[in-house]
């Protein structure tokens, strides 16, 4: 006789689940603000120590799960169909390969400190898919409170893609916020309604994760820290919700009231992204909706999809996608300068760099450059010899609002030497700061070895990514029955 079917994670180990995932978000946030402000300090700085407690506790709920697997069934093929558990294992060995492959592609490849490169996406990739998996497990299960719990976190994780454009630090185009916003956005709403089995389940879940980022925004500002913008376009994905009767056309019109709300937030400066980088997506997606209604109607899927990838595409084919990442202090010391600036509010800055305490000798040659969403501006610093004066003053001007990476750039025998500070480009008054003055690393092209690491990591992520809605289409959409317990224990123990 066949060992009976395993049931999915335990209540209590969901909620654990859903708690190490929320202090996995505050850690990112953290991180974030951390290294935008201070720099890469090391590896043990408290938000990193705060992410390893959550990794932790992910990896001991899921040998915990296999355990009592193992124990009721006496089957290791028992672990291949219990749901969920070995696409959430296949997640977490990815999360954890992702830290020594980031490790590595820093040390091998230079400065690409940007939360695009491809070890943080495996990382973030991983870590939604896992959450998935976690959704599948209890996806026939009447745990109401969990499954939110899950989908707010699933949703959490998947908006971390567009982090760096929420905390105002942007690397990339601020172009690519939107269709990179939606995408994701959308993937996780997709789970949360493919897995979960009441109404408005996805309304729900959305508000929860609204609170929860209320929650880490004021945490954050009351501790001096950057705070991201409260992501509160994603209450147009209520839409799907509320469209119950338009099945196949609900999504392109959460869609684009997603995009219409985001639109408003820039305009208004609720939210941090220009508003001449999300409106030309807006107006394609909203166009797209109209097109949909008016001339498609709900009939033809493929049509509105091809609508969809050929506006989108007649606007991304037209946009640079620069990408100049911001270095957050890696690269050997050789000690500290002071860097002074003075702001009239306008974007207009006044930098001046001194008070050098080095061991490296430097011949007088000093620039200033500006770093935000791909841009760079670059001018020279008062003429003058840094090494008999120790002081070197300039002008530059930040075209766009929105917070800057303004560095003093300083030769040397030992190369170019630098140190920066964040400043907002309506910085007003003035700010002095003694940093630590380093060699940052080389930005260098991408050699052969570079494309091969980066296609095999990213084929990771897209291989865990397909397996899930894979996974996902399986659920049973309606008429589900709860699993049959399989250890003889009654259904009213906790966590069964």
């Amino acid at each position: 006789m066949d060992p009976p079917l395993p049931t999915g994670v335990s209540r209590p180990s969901g909620w654990i689940i859903v708690g190490a995932s929320g202090l996995g978000l505050a850690s990112a946030y953290w991180d974030d603000s951390w290294h935008s402000t201070l720099g890469r300090d090391s590896a043990l700085i408290p938000p990193h120590l705060l992410l390893y407690a959550s990794i932790v506790a992910v990896g001991v709920i899921l040998g915990l799960w296999a355990m009592r697997i193992l124990r009721d069934t006496r089957s290791l093929s028992a672990l291949g169909r219990a749901p969920g558990f070995i696409l959430a294992a296949a997640s977490a060995a990815a999360t954890a390969i992702a830290a020594p492959a980031d490790a590595f592609w820093h040390s091998t490849f230079g400065r690409d400190a940007v939360l695009w490169s491809p070890p943080h996406l495996l990382s973030v990739i991983s870590t939604t898919v896992l959450l998935g998996a976690m959704l599948v497990s209890v996806s026939d299960r009447p745990w109401r409170q969990l499954q939110i719990g899950l989908s707010a976190v699933v949703l959490a994780a998947a908006q971390i893609l567009v982090m760096e454009y929420d905390t105002d630090v942007p690397q990339f185009s601020e172009t690519l916020y939107l269709p990179v916003a939606l995408l994701s956005l959308l993937s996780a709403g997709w789970v949360i309604i493919r897995t979960t089995r009441f109404p408005f389940a996805l309304t729900t879940a959305i508000v929860a994760y609204i609170l929860l980022r209320a929650a880490l925004t004021a945490g954050l500002t009351g501790a001096g820290w950057l705070a991201p913008d409260l992501p509160l376009a994603l209450l147009g994905l209520a839409a799907v919700d509320l469209l119950q009767s338009l099945p196949r056309l609900r999504w392109l019109v959460a869609a684009s009231i997603v995009a219409a709300l985001e639109s408003l937030l820039s305009a208004i400066r609720l939210s941090n992204v220009q508003i001449g980088s999300i409106l030309p997506w807006t107006m394609a997606v909203v166009g797209a909706a109209l097109v949909a209604v008016f001339v498609v109607g709900v009939r033809n899927r493929a049509v509105t999809a091809t609508i969809v990838l050929l506006l989108g595409l007649s606007f991304a084919l037209v946009t640079p996608v620069p990408a100049s990442a911001h270095d957050p202090g890696q690269g050997p010391s050789f000690g500290t300068a002071a860097l002074s600036v003075q702001g009239d509010g306008s974007g207009e800055l006044t930098v001046t760099v001194d008070d050098f305490s080095t061991t490296a000798t430097m011949p007088g040659r000093a620039w200033l450059v500006a770093r935000r969403a791909g841009q760079t501006i670059t001018v020279p610093l008062a003429a003058g010899s840094v090494s008999r004066s120790g002081r070197a003053t300039g002008r530059i001007s930040l075209p766009h609002p929105g917070l800057w990476f303004v560095y003093a750039d300083v030769s040397s025998y030992v190369g170019t030497l630098e140190v920066w500070l964040p400043i907002s480009q309506n910085f007003t008054g003035t700010i002095t700061q003694t940093r630590a003055l380093y060699q940052p690393t080389e930005t260098r092209e991408w050699s052969p070895p570079q494309y091969l690491f980066a296609l095999s990591l990213v084929a990771i992520g897209a291989v865990l990514v397909v397996w899930l809605m894979v996974r996902v289409r399986r659920v049973p959409t309606s008429g589900a029955t709860e699993r049959p317990y399989t250890s003889g224990a009654p259904p009213s123990l906790p966590g069964r």
